[in-house]
């Protein structure tokens, strides 16, 4: 069984988390698969919502080559899914920023203050 990466083994879930959903076979965005980008043309892997399945290529999502390893080791959230990662909520989604190193999500108010991004989390 493969998680929300195309390609890698799943990745262990907190004691009580639900089980990662099953990840969708297209892309969201351009609606191609892993063997293609609609858009570029080539082969390229899926990320999927270990929430709700949605899935996407990294370079649909605009993602970074820092976001693509850092979302391999954690159970990654689509923009519907997304909640704070320190108190677990999606309340107050305006207050919710998304961190550019990692993509997850952090309330304004959660965060430390002085603290700028959340790499010594990841």
């Amino acid at each position: 069984m493969h998680d929300f990466v195309s390609g890698e083994k799943p990745i262990a879930a907190a004691p009580g988390a639900k089980p990662p959903a099953a990840p969708s076979t297209y892309c969201d965005f351009c609606l191609g698969d892993a063997t293609e980008n609609k858009k570029t043309k080539q082969a390229e892997e899926l990320v999927s919502c270990s929430d709700c399945g949605r899935s996407g290529h990294p370079s649909c999502l605009q993602f970074t080559a820092n976001m693509m390893i850092s979302v391999k080791k954690y159970r990654w959230q689509c923009i519907e899914c997304k909640c704070c990662t320190l108190c677990g909520t999606s309340d107050n989604d305006d207050q919710l920023l998304f961190c550019d190193d990692c993509d997850r999500g952090y309330h304004m108010y959660c965060l430390e203050i002085g603290r700028a991004s959340c790499r010594e989390r990841v």
